[in-house]
């Protein structure tokens, strides 16, 4: 299992002045209104967007372990237009991982061992199974291929993952 995702949010309680964002390095903010209404922070380790209320998001990064350096990095680049100890430390959202089980799996099979209420199997309309389990979420092909999403940790999503690798064992 491969974390290929980590989304966290926060709040630096205070409202970012937009028309300030000028005065940051051209290398590190990318802002178009006509395009989106929040602006792109471009992090060494992923990308923030933060909006006029002082929300902001921080993505794209490869685990959570990254987190702290990147908004470190976050609040450094927009310290010259906010007051970063007004900031709250951002909570992770989502974790997203990608696992390869190697195998054909048959999915049509596998709906019926993991239970009709936990699954979404329509193939005319996407060609995965959509398990949904306590804490998160699995997209599961016939290639084998497994998304994971909606996990908060990484302990927890590879617990998921592998009482889910139980189950298609059981199946294949």
């Amino acid at each position: 299992m491969q974390i290929t995702n980590v989304v966290a949010s926060g709040d630096l309680h205070q409202p970012v002045p937009f028309p300030r964002l000028p005065e940051l390095p051209d290398t590190a903010c990318r802002y178009d209104p006509e395009i989106y209404h929040g602006a792109y922070i471009l992090l060494s380790r992923g990308k923030a967007t933060i909006y006029r209320s002082g929300k902001y998001i921080i993505y794209g990064l490869a685990s959570p372990d990254d987190l702290t350096p990147a908004y470190k990095e976050f609040l450094a680049i927009l310290s010259p237009i906010i007051e970063p100890a007004l900031a709250s430390p951002p909570a992770i959202r989502n974790i997203v991982g990608m696992d390869d089980l190697r195998i054909t799996i048959p999915l049509s099979r596998l709906v019926v061992a993991l239970r009709m209420e936990h699954v979404e199997y329509e193939p005319e309309q996407f060609p995965g199974l959509i398990y949904r389990g306590d804490n998160g979420t699995a997209l599961i092909f016939s290639s084998g291929k497994v998304i994971l999403a909606g996990f908060k940790d990484p302990g927890t999503m590879a617990e998921f993952a592998s009482g889910l690798k139980e189950k298609i064992a059981g199946v294949v």
